[in-house]
Formats: structure tokens, C-alpha cells, sequence
């Protein structure tokens, strides 16, 4: 290698050039053997090399030889020396100026080294003869697989000491890091995320001071500890893919991706196995796959969080950028000791500095945030006990405005209890007044609709007296799931016998038969309640047009009459919060002006709209609008206050929310529908959470509802520990705290409804 332009004075030289190279050889310096010479490139394993057409074996034994011409220079040159894998002798121009380990040609005359030296060089002329033998027993790196340096003493000892530097300063800052996580960890046991983090760190630390260029471990040690430092480092990385797998796993957690989790685990433990049962000799040839299998958990683990960003994980963008550039690192490492990419130096040790810092940040900004979440609670806590009177007078008016409702819905149904029974006295009185004239037929109708009449005003009276569902928060609903058609039959047969004899003609009109949930009864009585207004006020002889269609959002049901229609004082009324005064219908009919104020609180109970238009003599158009949305989430908690915020954002969200306020209300509530969802306290009277879900997991059947349990003592990260003690962990989705604000908490409620579904 010609070197003699080469400005040494200014930097290294690196003989990265083609060196002679003599397998199974350890050649004298003035012995010569062309007959077995052979050219190995600096910077390869010699398993690059073939021998009667196949690769030279990792374990034996071989000479390099290399005649370099140097720049003339006064200063003193000196050659510094890599690991050779694994124990060298060095001679400069036929003097034996260094071993490393122990040379041999078997494994019985052979010890191993991993020592970085700096040699001085005395040279007599510009050409200097430098000459390496080189044996390995023990490692699957065989050979010059790292680049010998030449260069002025200054130099030499500046770029080792700058390796030297750059090191300690890599493993003070990870044993920093790794003590700041583990400290968070200590503080709050919940940080499972942070304690599995610092651990990571240490295991780097380790790996950085036994395989990073200054080799401080090797160094600093005999070389009797040199397989055992190398067993360390091979135990090492199975830690590090262990605990790098639970970081990405506690921070995104998904409940179908466990199995992901535990096979890592289970490799993980396989492999250290494997390592600490494996001969020396056998070691490296039993972890070498195990380290390539390691490349594609980095792949997953890529996969992994790519789904955490496409699904708005939280910091998942800046982990994944981390992550990625990282993984890049470690699969170049993993090529470039397994000679795929030679001549390039490995750079692990401060890559991991693209996954760290990042990690780091987003793990300290989540801690912030708790303590944030708590000083809200804390100031809440104040806040609420300042505000525990005016609670008191709230509560106490709602009572009042539940009792006059409940008055409201008696006298309602007392009304329309009425309807029905006129109609049928009427109709009596035409057959008595013409029973000889009248045909079989005719009579057999009337006597229908007199049957039909009685039998909904029993029905009503059994409404009339179930007034339980009118509490301190307005109505709470029995919701069921039912067709349109069911629900237009039941209004229509209660309304036929007054619709007879106003000769008022009924003209359905169907679009479509949406599925509902609601409380069918409540709904029923809306309808009812407007159909009959409808016929109140049209004329005798006219018709009522009930006309339903259906978009993406809404089902609208229009009651259109023909009649004596309504001017714009009297709409203002009913817009009013009061009580309208209700007028005489076109046959003098009375009302108690209550209906379509009661209409109008079922339906905003059911999520939905009530839309009047009149004109007087033109007739009016009640329009009903319905949710479209079939979502649904069954809300168990004892607390009004909680679970009337959390129904109120959820609504927002236009889902359908069904109210329980412990688990046996929950329970008669999934007797009658599958909701999307259950979200449960834990604590709760009568029947806590924990019973309840044991309860439905007994009865369930076939149905598969997932199911998210609240508690204030949670974690704010998913713990997996109290469901898998209370053996609720394949029944219980996520175990989250009530601590979060409410918008927050239906964010990660609603995060969660596409699974298992």
C-alpha cells in the first residue's frame, strides 16, 4: 500500500487496502508460502474467502500481511489495533512488537482477547512490513474484521481518547436516563411503561462498555473474564428486546395483540436460554440466528406503532420517527457484523440516542401530565365543596320540576284516556240508535273497534300508573330495540276508534322500516299524542298524512293535518318553557295543553328534535326527528352527577346512551338490548362493577359486548393486574381512571368501540 502522499500529519490512516492473507498459517515473518496466498480485503470476516469452493469457517487460524510505504516524517507514527477476533500477534518489519490473547492452532493452545493497543512504530526506511496473526475460536466475527490505523502518536492517542470521551459520555447519560425512569416508576408504581424503560437503559449501558470501540469492560479486565464478558454480551441482547417490546406494548397497548407481546417473551426467554446453557465453543453459532431473528421484531415493531399513529395515538408520530431511524441503525449493525456491509463502522452505540431522547420525552411529558391531572382533581375537590350548597338547592328544584312532570304525564294520559272511551260511547250510541238497519258486517266492525278502544285504554291505564321513570333528572328511559312499523301499528290501533268517528282518514306513508332504540312506550305516547292533536283540529270528513323518510342522520316522522292550523303567538307558546293554553278542538274537543311539552321532553330524552309549522287554516305539520344512529353505550355509575357529564359528551358524539345506576338496573337493561358497549364504575351500591360483569359474563350467552370498567383508584396507564386478580381480564376491555376530565375520558372510551366488534 503506497502511502507516501498520504498527510499523516493531519489525520489517521486507515489500511483499508487488499492484505496478503495465508489461511491455516501462522507464518514467520521471513517464511514464505505462495503456494497458499491469498488476498483478503480490510474490513471483512475471512468467511468471505473461499477454499476449493466453499467459505472459510468463523473458528481458525490464518497470517495478514501488508507492505505499506509511508510519507517521510519526523514525528513519532504509531499503529493502533483493533479487536482482532479474537487474539492476535503483531509484528513490524520481523520484530514482535505485541500478542493479544494467546495464538494457537487449536482450541487447547488458544486464548481469547478483546484489548485495544497503541503501538509505536520504529522504522528504519519509508516502507514498513507489517504482519498479523490472527486466531479464533469462540466468535462467529473471524479475522481483520476492523480497520488497523496508522498515524502520529498525537493523533493516534486524540482519536482514541475522543472515542474514549464520547463513550463515557453515552453511558453517563443512559445511566442517568435510566435512573430519572426508574425513580418515576418508584414515585408512581402505575408507570410500568417508565420502569421497563430504565431497565432498557442499564442493559445498553452494559452493552456500550463491553462492545462500543473503546472496549472500557475488556479493557479494564483480564483477559481470564473474556468469555464471560462475552456471555454477558449475548445475554444482554434478549434483555434489550424484552424490554423494548414492553415499552412499545404498555404505551400502545391492544388488548388483541397480547399474544404479540408474550411470544416475544417467550423467544426472548428461549434465547437467553440458549446462551447461558451453550458451550463456549458452540456459543456464538447458537445466538447468531437468534440475533437475526431480532430484525424482524424490529419490523413489527414498526408495524405496531405505524397502527398507533394511523389510529391518533398520542405522541405515536414523534416514537415512530424515533423508532424507525433507530431500527435503521440496529439492522445496519446486525448486516455489518454479519459482513453483508463491509467496510463501514458499526454506529449502535449512538444511534440509540434517535430512540431514547424521544422515548424520554414523551414518557416525562405523560408524567407532567399526571401530576396536571391531579392538581385539576385537587383544585376540583376544593371547588366542589364551595359548590356542595348551590348542589343542594339544584337538586332540590329538580325534584320539584320531576314531581310536576310526573302530575303533568297523569293528567296527559287522564286526557287521552278519555279519547278512546268517548269514541267508544259513541260508537255504541250509532249501533243502539240503528241496530235493526244496520248489516251484520257493519255491526261486526263497530264492535271491533269498541273492543280495540277498550283494550288500549287498559293499556294506558297500565302507563298511567308506571310513573317511576320520571326522577330527579327528567325521564329515564326502558329503551328497547324495535321496528318503525311496531310502533306506527300500536299508535294507529289506539287512535283508530277516535279517528272513525271524526271520519278523520289515517294515510300512512312508509319509506322505510328503520330499526330504533328507544323507550317504545314514551315514543308511542309522542305519536299518539300528536296524531290525536292532528285529528283535534281538522275538520270532519278530512284525512292526516303521517309521511316518514330517512337520511344519513335523521328518521323524520311528519304529521300533516288540514286544519284550522295555529298563528304565530300560539307557536311561540309551545316554544316557550310553559305550559300553552290549549283551544277547543273543531268539534269543541278540550285538552290540557300539556302534550306537545311532555312530546317534546321525551324526545330530547331520546336525543331527538320535535319541528312544528303552521298557518291558521292552512292546517300544521309536526315533524319528528329521530336519531339515525344505532350506536349505543350502557352507562353504569351510581354518581348522577358523573354519569349524566360523561351521557352529555358521549351524546355529543351522537351516540345513544342507555343510564344505570348499579348493576342490577345495568342487567335489566341488556334483558331487553345489546348495546355497542359497556362502560361500569367499579364501585357502586346494590351490585358493585365487579359483580355485575361476573353477573353478565354467566348469562351473556353468545353475546360479545365489550366492556370498560371506571374507577378513581385506576391507573391513568391500562394495568392489566387488578382484572387479572379479580379474574375479569378476558372479560374487561381496559380498566381506566375517572380522573381524567370527561372529554378526555369518552376520547379513550370511543377510541376503543371498533374493537371486537
Amino acid at each position: 500500500m503506497d502511502a507516501g502522499n498520504f498527510p499523516l500529519k493531519e489525520k489517521n490512516l486507515e489500511l483499508r487496502g487488499n492484505w496478503e492473507f495465508y489461511w491455516n498459517e501462522l507464518l514467520e515473518p521471513e517464511e514464505e508460502r505462495p503456494e497458499k496466498l491469498q488476498y483478503s480485503l480490510a474490513g471483512n470476516h475471512w468467511t468471505s474467502l473461499k477454499e476449493k469452493g466453499r467459505s472459510l469457517p468463523s473458528f481458525g487460524y490464518a497470517t495478514y500481511r501488508l507492505t505499506l510505504v509511508l510519507p517521510d516524517l519526523k514525528e513519532q507514527i504509531a499503529i493502533s489495533m483493533p479487536v482482532m477476533h479474537t487474539s492476535y500477534r503483531l509484528f513490524v518489519d520481523g520484530k514482535l512488537i505485541h500478542e493479544n490473547g494467546m495464538v494457537g492452532t487449536d482450541e487447547d493452545h488458544f486464548r481469547p482477547s478483546y484489548k485495544i493497543k497503541i503501538c509505536p512504530l520504529e522504522r528504519t526506511g519509508k516502507t514498513v512490513r507489517i504482519q498479523v496473526q490472527v486466531a479464533n475460536y469462540v466468535h462467529t466475527i473471524a479475522g481483520m474484521k476492523e480497520l488497523i490505523r496508522v498515524g502520529t502518536i498525537s493523533n493516534i492517542y486524540d482519536s482514541y481518547m475522543g472515542s474514549v470521551v464520547l463513550n463515557w459520555v453515552v453511558i453517563i447519560f443512559l445511566f442517568m436516563l435510566s435512573v430519572y425512569h426508574i425513580c418515576i416508576y418508584i414515585i408512581r408504581k402505575t408507570e410500568i411503561a417508565s420502569l421497563h424503560l430504565g431497565l432498557l437503559y442499564i442493559c445498553i449501558v452494559i452493552i456500550t462498555l463491553s462492545l462500543s470501540e473503546p472496549r472500557n469492560l475488556y479493557g479494564s479486565l483480564p483477559d481470564s473474564w473474556c468469555m464471560v464478558l462475552i456471555r454477558i454480551s449475548k445475554l444482554i441482547l434478549p434483555f434489550i428486546l424484552y424490554f423494548g417490546s414492553a415499552v412499545v406494548y404498555y404505551l400502545f397497548y391492544y388488548k388483541r395483540e397480547t399474544f404479540v407481546f408474550r411470544i416475544a417473551t417467550i423467544y426472548c426467554s428461549v434465547h437467553a436460554l440458549a446462551v447461558i446453557i451453550s458451550p463456549n465453543k458452540y456459543m456464538a453459532k447458537v445466538s447468531e440466528p437468534f440475533e437475526m431473528i431480532m430484525s424482524a421484531y424490529l419490523f413489527i415493531g414498526i408495524l405496531y406503532i405505524v397502527r398507533a399513529v394511523i389510529e391518533g395515538k398520542k405522541n405515536s408520530l414523534l416514537y415512530l420517527t424515533s423508532f424507525a431511524l433507530t431500527s435503521i441503525v440496529g439492522i445496519h449493525d446486525l448486516l455489518y457484523f454479519q459482513n453483508a456491509i463491509p467496510g463501514i463502522r458499526p454506529i449502535g452505540a449512538y444511534g440509540i440516542f434517535l430512540f431514547f431522547i424521544p422515548q424520554s420525552i414523551i414518557l416525562t411529558r405523560s408524567f407532567i401530565a399526571i401530576f396536571k391531572r391531579e392538581e385539576e382533581v385537587s383544585r376540583a375537590v376544593l371547588r366542589s365543596n364551595e359548590d356542595l350548597e348551590k348542589k343542594v338547592k339544584e337538586r332540590t328544584f329538580e325534584l320539584e320540576k320531576a314531581n310536576r312532570w310526573k302530575s303533568n304525564f297523569i293528567s296527559l294520559l287522564s286526557h287521552d284516556l278519555r279519547s278512546p272511551l268517548i269514541g267508544v260511547s259513541q260508537i255504541l250510541e250509532i249501533i243502539q240508535y240503528n241496530f235493526d238497519s244496520m248489516e251484520n258486517q257493519e255491526k261486526q266492525k263497530f264492535l271491533d273497534l269498541c273492543r280495540s278502544g277498550i283494550q288500549n285504554s287498559l293499556r294506558m291505564i297500565k302507563q298511567l300508573l308506571d310513573v317511576s321513570r320520571f326522577d330527579s333528572e327528567g325521564i329515564r328511559l326502558q329503551p328497547t330495540l324495535f321496528y318503525l312499523d311496531e310502533l306506527f301499528d300500536d299508535v294507529i290501533r289506539t287512535i283508530e276508534s277516535v279517528a272513525t268517528v271524526k271520519e278523520i282518514d289515517i294515510r300512512l306513508k312508509m319509506n322505510q322500516n328503520p330499526k330504533l332504540i328507544g323507550d317504545k312506550i314514551l315514543l308511542e305516547e309522542v305519536l299518539k299524542n300528536i296524531i290525536i292533536n292532528a285529528i283535534k283540529y281538522s275538520y270532519s270528513g278530512s284525512a292526516v298524512d303521517v309521511v316518514q323518510t330517512i337520511d344519513d342522520q335523521w328518521i323524520s316522522i311528519q304529521v300533516i293535518d288540514y286544519g284550522i292550523g295555529m298563528d304565530s303567538e300560539q307557536l311561540d307558546q309551545i316554544s316557550r318553557d310553559e305550559t300553552p293554553k290549549s283551544q277547543h278542538g273543531t268539534k269543541g274537543e278540550l285538552g290540557t295543553g300539556l302534550g306537545l311539552k311532555l312530546s317534546q321532553t321525551i324526545l330530547e330524552a331520546h336525543f331527538g328534535k320535535l319541528k312544528i309549522s303552521s298557518a291558521p287554516g292552512k292546517g300544521s305539520k309536526f315533524e319528528v326527528l329521530l336519531s339515525n344512529v344505532t350506536r349505543s353505550i350502557l352507562l353504569v355509575d351510581d354518581s348522577d352527577n358523573f354519569r349524566s357529564d360523561l351521557a352529555e359528551e358521549l351524546r355529543r358524539k351522537k351516540w345513544i346512551v342507555l343510564e344505570a345506576k348499579n348493576g342490577e338496573e345495568a342487567l335489566d337493561h341488556l334483558s331487553r338490548i345489546t348495546p355497542n358497549m359497556i362502560v361500569t364504575d367499579k364501585h357502586m351500591p346494590i351490585m358493585d362493577g365487579i359483580s355485575f360483569v361476573h353477573e353478565w359474563e354467566a348469562i351473556k350467552e353468545e353475546k360479545k359486548i365489550p366492556i370498560i370498567m371506571l374507577s378513581s383508584d385506576a391507573p391513568f396507564f391500562n394495568s392489566r393486574k387488578f382484572l387479572e386478580e379479580e379474574g375479569l381480564e378476558n372479560a374487561i376491555l381496559f380498566y381506566l381512571s375517572k380522573l381524567y376530565s370527561k372529554k378526555d375520558l369518552v376520547e379513550k372510551i370511543l377510541a376503543f368501540t371498533h374493537w371486537d366488534q
